[in-house]
């Protein structure tokens, strides 16, 4: 976050002196909160804000999507962009291409129901499935062909040319000729690669997530973190090592994924980056939302060249979004369900039961909103807006708040040329807090864009220092 005074420029006119102090503040609208309370975060300002990071330190709303006529389906992927994933709908395994929209390559299971599958390489993928004798499935599908094998388990990684299986505290493993589609053996035999390791910790019951990152792999679990290190040269079981990272954390409300080349785990307990062997937290702005969010449906998508981490909200049509770019979070009006995008930069949602969305595809835009708030030290001090003005584009509308009495929605307000718009306000209330809310009306379907305000406070007494939130 922004150290004191990086965001937002103020002055404070002496000349006022007696009857106050007039504060001028003049910054681009970079997520703006001004705050004379030593806090970290302003929860009110995290929450208020629907719309996009800018290139230009402003704010932009967000375009609406697109449904295709392609039906949803489960998957799971710890790497964007991806243009092929496979996926599980009820029955059926599916092959699908993200570029194309379609459907390559798909299965179905007469008898037994698909889990979990994961893509191994341009030719072959695995599938694992419940009830059968042979759970694991490898398909060769440019061929059509169907192998299956006697191992069983609930998670698949794909790492150093090994097919891992999580099942239980035992992670199962094969040998390189798992895609070999003219192999005849078993690849999980000892003589073929095959082995297994077993997680000799006693909170550890359950491997959760396996994702490859940084010539490791990552072993989640719900007992804590684990790292699969393997000799570069040799390649060899026997140099197979598992390390503790002493991070005890129960990773069954979490979804880890690669951002950037970097390892983010989203949890019920915190958004956090691994860097190294320990996890850095970030989402201290929206700390207090964290149990309103569904991370195992988070994801990743693509705007204008900036990466967004997406999680959708547990209730209610609403999504969480951080630029990774900006280091801003915001929300989304609507759910984005396991985002994802492909090389074009195009982002997919899979909302439940529905058809595949294409986001931020039509010309059509949400509403824009977004508060910013001044704290005042904890004395209910009469505050005196005296004006705001805004340099964007757009029908937007402005409301004063304050702390006691609401919202006072803008009592003057007039354009100046096409990217200047200023709102006046004689106004003043006594309170803790005063802010103001951009938006534009529900029914507006426009762009709107806001880069830059300047206001003018009178505060009824001395006045301390600002500490600015972006």
């Amino acid at each position: 976050m922004p150290k004191k005074g990086t965001v937002t420029q103020y002055q404070v006119n002496k000349k006022y002196e007696g009857l106050g102090d007039l504060v001028q503040i003049e910054a681009p609208l970079m997520g703006l909160a001004t705050n004379l309370d030593n806090t970290r975060r302003e929860p009110t300002h995290a929450q208020e804000i629907f719309g996009l990071p800018d290139l230009k330190y402003g704010w932009t709303n967000i375009p609406r999507e697109t449904t295709t006529n392609q039906l949803v389906f489960d998957f799971y992927t710890s790497n964007v962009p991806v243009d092929v994933i496979v996926g599980i709908k009820g029955s059926y395994v599916y092959l699908f291409d993200l570029k194309e929209l379609r459907v390559i390559y798909y299965y179905i299971f007469s008898e037994v129901e698909p889990k979990t599958a994961l893509i191994l390489n341009d030719i072959a993928f695995a599938c694992l499935t419940t009830g059968s004798e042979n759970p694991l499935h490898i398909f060769f599908w440019p061929t059509n062909t169907i192998k299956q094998y006697n191992q069983n388990g609930s998670v698949l990684g794909f790492f150093k040319g090994r097919l891992f299986i999580g099942d239980g505290k035992i992670l199962r493993f094969s040998g390189a000729s798992i895609t070999d589609p003219s192999f005849e053996d078993d690849p999980f035999a000892s003589e073929n690669g095959g082995g297994y390791l077993v997680l000799q910790h006693p909170q550890v019951s359950e491997i959760l997530y396996l994702v490859p990152y940084e010539d490791m792999l990552y072993i989640f679990t719900d007992g804590g973190l684990f790292v699969l290190t393997v000799s570069l040269a040799s390649n060899a079981p026997s140099t197979f090592y598992i390390l503790d990272t002493g991070i005890r954390m129960n990773f069954k409300k979490s979804k880890p994924i690669i951002v950037f080349d970097e390892l983010a785990v989203l949890s019920n307990l915190g958004m956090f980056w691994i860097k190294g062997l320990r996890l850095e937290r970030f989402d201290w702005p929206i700390a207090d939302q964290i149990g309103y969010l569904d991370f195992r449906k988070a994801g990743v998508v693509n705007y204008q060249g900036q990466k967004i981490i997406t999680i959708p909200g547990i209730e209610g049509n609403i999504s969480v979004g951080y630029s990774v770019e900006y280091n801003h979070f915001f929300y989304f009006p609507f759910k984005i369900i396991n985002g994802v995008y492909n090389s074009y930069n195009t982002s997919f949602s899979f909302p439940p039961d529905d058809y595949i969305q294409i986001l931020f595809s039509k010309e059509e835009y949400y509403p824009f909103k977004y508060t910013s708030v001044l704290h005042d030290l904890n004395q209910p001090r009469f505050k005196f807006i005296k004006d705001l003005k805004l340099n964007g584009k757009g029908h937007l509308l402005v409301d004063f708040l304050y702390d006691i009495y609401g919202l006072k929605q803008s009592e003057f307000y007039a354009q100046i040329g096409p990217d200047y718009l200023e709102f006046r306000s004689h106004i003043g209330r006594k309170g803790y807090k005063i802010g103001f809310s951009i938006y534009t009306p529900d029914n507006y379907l426009d762009f709107a864009f806001v880069s830059k305000i300047y206001m003018r406070i009178h505060l009824l007494g001395p006045i301390n220092w600002f500490y600015y939130v972006g």
